[in-house]
């Protein structure tokens, strides 16, 4: 019996009977699975950024209440001030 004999393999899907060639294995529902598995996640919805704690960047940007009077309290020493009462 030679291969043009033979009956090809079909296979039953939505669309209707496909044939198959000789060699190449269906596709199933667990090789559609692991292709869907691979892809990387992605967000459903757009993500907001992320402003607040260690990732505010514009927070960064600020002076620091703290520093700023200790830089005022050395101007002042350094640069005293003539007191109303003459001292």
């Amino acid at each position: 019996m030679s291969a043009r004999d033979e009956k090809p393999e079909a296979e039953e899907t939505d669309a209707g009977s496909q044939t198959l060639m000789r060699g190449v294995a269906p596709i199933t529902l667990r090789d559609r699975l692991l292709v869907l598995a691979a892809v990387p996640l992605a967000p459903r919805a757009a993500q907001k950024r992320c402003d607040m704690g260690l990732f505010d960047l514009e927070s960064r940007r600020q002076i620091d209440l703290v520093d700023e009077l200790r830089r005022l309290t050395r101007e002042a020493a350094r640069n005293p001030e003539p007191s109303a009462t003459g001292e």
